[in-house]
C-alpha cells in the first residue's frame, strides 16, 4: 500500500526535514481549529488546545505507525485534550459554555459568508445573522457524539470512515449518529419555520 501524503510527511519530518512538519501543520490547522473550537467554547482555549495538540503530536511522532490514519491520529489527541480540558472545567465547578458563532464575530471579519456580489440590505444581514446564530445553537444542543459526528463530517470534511477511528466506533454507529443530528437539525428547522 502506497503511504499517505500525511505518512510521508511524517517521515520527512523524522529524517530532519522540518519543512514536512510546517506542511503537516498547515494541513491540518484549520479543520483542526474549528473542530476545538466546536468542543470548548472559546477562541483562545480552541487555540490553547491547537498549540497542545500539537505539542503532544510532536512528542508521539516517533512512536505513530504510518499506516494512511494521520489524520484521524491527530483528532484523537484534540478529542482527548478537549475531553481532558472539559473534565477539568467540570471538577472546578466552572461552567461549561459551548462554542457559538455571534454577530459582533461576523462583523470582525472571523466567520465568512457566502454573500452575492451585489451588497445585502442591512435587514437582510440581521436575518443572516439570526439564522446562522440559530443553526449554530441548534448544533450546539446536539447530543455530544452527534454534535462531533455532525461537525466533523460537515465543517471538517472528515469522511466517515475516520470519524468512525477517532469515536473507536463501528462505522454504522457513526451513520446512525449523523442519521439522528440530521434528523433533529431538520424537525428543528421546520418547528422554527412555524413559528413564523
Amino acid at each position: 500500500m502506497e503511504p499517505s501524503h500525511d505518512d510521508k510527511l511524517v517521515a520527512g519530518y523524522l529524517a530532519g526535514d522540518l519543512a514536512a512538519f510546517e506542511e503537516l501543520l498547515a494541513r491540518h490547522r484549520i479543520g483542526l481549529f474549528s473542530y476545538l473550537r466546536s468542543m470548548v467554547g472559546s477562541k483562545e482555549d480552541a487555540e490553547d488546545l491547537l498549540q497542545e495538540t500539537f505539542l503532544r503530536v510532536i512528542a508521539a511522532l516517533p512512536r505513530y505507525r504510518a499506516k494512511g490514519k494521520f489524520r484521524a491520529w491527530i483528532y484523537r489527541i484534540a478529542r482527548n485534550l478537549a475531553h481532558d480540558r472539559a473534565r477539568k472545567l467540570m471538577v472546578a465547578g466552572a461552567p461549561l459554555k459551548l462554542a457559538t458563532c455571534n454577530s459582533a464575530e461576523a462583523e470582525s471579519g472571523n466567520v465568512v459568508f457566502d454573500l452575492p456580489d451585489t451588497a445585502p440590505s442591512p435587514r437582510d444581514v440581521a436575518m443572516m445573522h439570526e439564522k446562522r446564530d440559530w443553526i449554530e445553537s441548534a448544533i450546539q444542543d446536539l447530543p455530544e457524539a452527534q454534535k462531533e459526528v455532525f461537525v466533523l463530517r460537515e465543517y471538517v470534511g472528515m469522511p466517515f470512515k475516520e470519524i468512525a477511528a477517532l469515536q473507536r466506533r463501528p462505522i454504522g454507529t457513526v451513520l446512525a449518529r449523523m442519521h439522528y443530528a440530521l434528523d433533529k437539525l431538520r424537525t428543528e428547522l421546520h418547528e422554527e419555520r412555524e413559528s413564523y
